[in-house]
């Protein structure tokens, strides 16, 4: 029996929403479960995607996410909150509307060992106290050194995010890639970087090595804290998957535009 559960962010509305899908779902024959669910309906926006995968991270296989959005932005968010009963009438093509888009894995390496974590949009490598100054390398092939704020490692989903704002490029969806970027990157006669995004093939690993004092890593909605036993900060994309359902009557380019383009 096809079962699902439900993560909404904690507003009025969107607990108001939550609770009629509940009924609607139930009605139709679908099963609540917290602990067996096929389906993860995510109520609210874009952060409450990221939090939801986060929650699930461990066991992602066999698991669909479907968004319904009643916050600000809802790039990941197919369905609107006017629409709870064309969700349950599309449960059955689910399967079909689902594409798979693979995860960011973070690998630290320290005199500790190793620890890895897993990001859907970005990976940010930061200092907010001191220059972060840190070598790049390419599949070990040194391409800078970085002296600035910081370094984002994008997603093809991240692309639209963070990145963004960064004047880094928009990547179709249908594509599997790696986007590096800058964050307030010194540039002057002593120091030189790229000074522009590059964006990378799928198979690239991206690597960070320099001194971590007082550095951070924020992924997603998460953050830790480095030190300086982290030796080697290494991204690439993993072979662990997110399935996100689309409708088939919404379009990439249309939500690009109502997202960045259309007035309202």
């Amino acid at each position: 029996m096809t079962s699902y559960k439900i993560l909404t962010r904690d507003d009025t509305h969107s607990l108001s929403v939550k609770e009629k899908l509940n009924i609607a779902l139930k009605h139709a024959g679908y099963i609540e479960s917290q602990t067996q669910a096929n389906f993860v309906f995510f109520i609210g926006g874009d952060g409450t995607f990221l939090r939801s995968v986060q929650e699930h991270i461990g066991f992602l296989d066999g698991l669909m996410f479907i968004g319904i959005h009643t916050g600000t932005l809802g790039f990941f968010c197919e369905y609107s909150d006017q629409e709870l009963s064309a969700i349950v009438r599309d449960i059955p093509l689910f399967e079909q509307q689902a594409k798979s888009y693979r995860l960011i894995e973070l690998e630290f390496i320290s005199l500790k060992g190793k620890q890895h974590v897993y990001a859907v949009n970005e990976v940010r490598v930061e200092n907010p106290f001191l220059t972060l100054v840190t070598d790049v390398e390419i599949d070990g092939v040194h391409l800078e050194t970085f002296r600035g704020s910081g370094l984002i490692v994008s997603s093809t989903l991240g692309s639209s995010a963070y990145n963004k704002s960064l004047g880094g490029s928009l990547v179709d969806v249908h594509l599997e890639t790696l986007q590096l970027t800058e964050m307030a990157t010194i540039q002057n006669n002593a120091y030189r970087s790229l000074g522009s995004s590059l964006l990378l093939s799928d198979q690239k690993r991206i690597s960070f090595k320099g001194s971590f004092d007082k550095a951070i890593v924020g992924y997603d909605s998460k953050v830790i804290h480095l030190d300086d036993h982290i030796k080697e900060v290494k991204v690439s994309l993993s072979q662990k998957k997110v399935k996100l359902v689309h409708q088939i009557r919404k379009n990439y380019y249309q939500t690009l535009k109502q997202t960045f383009v259309k007035n309202k």
